[in-house]
């Protein structure tokens, strides 16, 4: 069915973004065909999209090889006739690009295609790498395209709730306020840095005026303000959808928001390095990869590929970063492939789940492996006066968990609690529990539930 309407889908989205169609062509005409043509994609048969990744992929290898001092360097001596190769290309580290940054830049292109970012830093350490400005609009054409399966389309109001101070700074000068999208594309950015009783009840009411049809945020942040919602009893516009993106989204998270705001929770997995990398539909099932914009890997410690359903570590390969090729370059995060065919009908490849940062896996003096949803789950349905916590794992045989509680919490709480982590993680394990008033985010405003330095994929 979604193939029959791909015509109705690209004449819909002409329709809706006719009226911004002169400010596109003025400041980017290459992103309105990136938006329309990310569409099509969503329509195309899955051996036309796979073929669309294989040329894609053999385009960029053969620039790296040749314009590319770092890829001239490992790629020299290699067999790369086709995607299927891609296992014989080296990893691509943080480190790696730190200590190799010049040699990642394109030599051959202008200097005024080269934008450079940053990492958010949420690991403890911020990576600078370049974006190509020529070709910027495809990963944003690929966002639109996940946040349209919402119901949201481009220039209807569209509420933030977002931390990085790079993607909420005022722009000072009207000409960059309008590339910023602010104004262009009727946005509004509410910070996660700010989240008083005082702050929220302002949210509230620039939501009830605003009347957004899509609101984005961390989970985290939205987790917080929904319940606020609920606790205050407040009357909340109800958007067509709500995206959530830059943490993991646990279960507890999405019926929290899905309650406060009467609407679905699509979760949205990129990072700033690439962009967007997948998205739920409507039909909340697991992630769609875009596959026209990047090339999706799961590998385990010893960097082999994982089959799909057991867990890895994600390697993604960018196709429209010339400037400064990134490929199988390892993100640090955790995910799971799917073999699942989606009702919804697109052609994209699934992942069945991110499941956090590969610093965010606990280790067990048992060998366990445990992930922060065991904690979301286990304190949900087992320990009502937790707020907030975050555990951290120094050392195999210690574990400490900061908690922010209310009145509920009692010692018998801190008991079981020290019982259900030595059952996962092994009885030998030292837990220590520290009840504190507040839980820093990191410098991106995020949430960070496990912090492990123990992890074997953190090497």
């Amino acid at each position: 069915n979604l193939g029959k309407n791909c015509c109705w889908i690209n004449e819909l989205y002409k329709m809706r973004i006719n009226f911004l169609l002169p400010f596109l062509e003025l400041f980017n005409r290459n992103y309105y065909n990136s938006i329309l043509t990310s569409h099509k994609n969503e329509c195309i048969g899955k051996a036309e999209l796979q073929q669309l990744q294989k040329q894609k992929f053999n385009k960029l290898i053969e620039f790296s090889k040749e314009n590319v001092p770092y890829y001239r360097t490992k790629l020299s001596s290699l067999m790369i006739s086709d995607i299927s190769d891609l296992n014989k290309i080296p990893l691509l580290s943080k480190k790696d690009i730190q200590e190799h940054f010049d040699d990642l830049r394109a030599e051959n292109l202008s200097r005024r295609r080269f934008r450079i970012d940053s990492t958010s830093g949420s690991s403890g350490e911020t990576t600078k790498f370049y974006t190509d400005k020529r070709l910027n609009h495809i990963r944003y054409a690929c966002a639109h395209r996940g946040d349209s399966w919402t119901g949201w389309r481009l220039g209807e109001p569209l509420v933030y709730l977002w931390g990085a101070s790079k993607d909420t700074s005022k722009a000072k000068s009207f000409l960059s306020r309008i590339k910023n999208s602010c104004l262009l594309f009727n946005s509004t950015v509410l910070s996660s840095y700010k989240m008083t009783d005082k702050d929220m009840a302002e949210y509230v009411h620039t939501i009830n005026k605003r009347k957004p049809a899509l609101v984005v945020g961390y989970p985290s942040a939205l987790d917080l303000f929904a319940g606020y919602i609920k606790v205050n009893n407040c009357c909340i516009h109800k958007p067509k959808g709500i995206i959530t993106g830059g943490e993991t989204l646990y279960i507890t998270q999405r019926e929290k928001i899905e309650e406060a705001f009467q609407t679905k929770v699509l979760n949205r997995y990129g990072c700033r390095e690439v962009g967007h990398i997948a998205n739920e539909c409507e039909e909340q099932n697991g992630l769609h990869i875009s596959s026209d914009h990047v090339i999706v890997e799961i590998i385990n410690e010893k960097g082999e590929q994982c089959k799909p359903g057991e867990l890895g570590e994600v390697v993604v390969t960018d196709l429209d970063n010339y400037v400064f090729p990134l490929i199988r370059y390892r993100i640090g995060d955790l995910g799971v492939l799917s073999e699942r065919i989606c009702k919804c009908g697109r052609p994209f490849p699934m992942l069945e789940s991110v499941e956090g940062r590969t610093f965010d896996l606990l280790i067990g003096t048992n060998g366990n492996r445990v992930l922060a949803t065991f904690f979301t789950l286990y304190f949900r349905h087992n320990v009502k006066g937790i707020l907030k916590f975050q555990i951290i794992q120094e050392h195999l045989t210690e574990v400490k968990l900061k908690v922010i509680v209310n009145e509920q919490y009692t010692d018998n709480d801190e008991e079981k609690i020290i019982l259900a982590i030595r059952s996962k993680l092994g009885d030998e394990t030292n837990v220590k529990i520290e009840v504190v008033d507040s839980i820093e985010p990191t410098g991106s405003g995020k949430h960070r539930w496990v912090i492990s330095n123990v992890s074997p994929f953190n090497n």
